[in-house]
């Protein structure tokens, strides 16, 4: 069922931006942004870039087989392909929840986009897909990435410290948003903008 659902994903609007489901044929946009070390630096856990990783994340995103993920391309007006992406990840149907990811073009970095491109998924999680509860993740010292969630209503649940065998300790900031909270935040921005 799931999979049927992910098959033919909708393309949503956003303000400025629009999102499509990431496709082969979007594979050298999307290996020019994972192949940049400052974008993958919290990408992968801030263990060591290499660009054979990129190339593996890549893949994944473009797995279309998946059927618990669905990754979509954050695209521009004026731009050629993707610049960047946002997904809805490790969906599990019978308890409604999944976690959601995102990451820029370094180009496009401070402009709103990451935090508009979010909010565009979350829109279609809760009310199309019926998600109860999304789970976002990132490193303590990423604040801008954390802007992107506390932008969007994610409020901070815990904080985690994963251990690596070979690196020192990672602090990660876990973040969710129920269909509760959503719903609540929407009917207050509909009550602002109309007053």
């Amino acid at each position: 069922m799931l999979a049927e659902r992910f098959q033919f994903l909708p393309v949503i609007a956003g303000e400025r931006l629009t999102l499509r489901q990431i496709e082969k044929k979007d594979a050298p946009s999307l290996l020019a942004i994972l192949s940049d070390p400052y974008v993958m630096k919290y990408v992968t856990q801030g263990t060591l870039f290499t660009f054979s990783r990129s190339r593996r994340i890549a893949a994944e995103l473009l797995n279309a087989r998946r059927q618990d993920s669905v990754h979509y391309g954050i695209w521009l007006p004026e731009a050629e392909g993707p610049v960047g992406v946002v997904s809805l990840q490790n969906w599990r149907q019978e308890r409604r929840d999944a976690m959601v990811g995102y990451m820029l073009d370094r180009r496009f970095w401070q402009q709103g986009l990451a935090t508009e491109a979010l909010g565009a998924l979350l829109n279609y999680a809760f009310d199309g897909l019926q998600v109860q509860r999304v789970e976002g993740r990132c490193h303590a010292v990423n604040a801008a990435s954390e802007r992107v969630m506390q932008k969007n209503g994610m409020v901070l649940e815990r904080i985690l410290t994963q251990k690596r065998m070979f690196f020192a300790p990672v602090e990660m900031k876990i973040y969710s948003l129920t269909d509760q909270q959503f719903q609540a935040r929407s009917g207050r921005m509909e009550h602002d903008r109309k007053n």
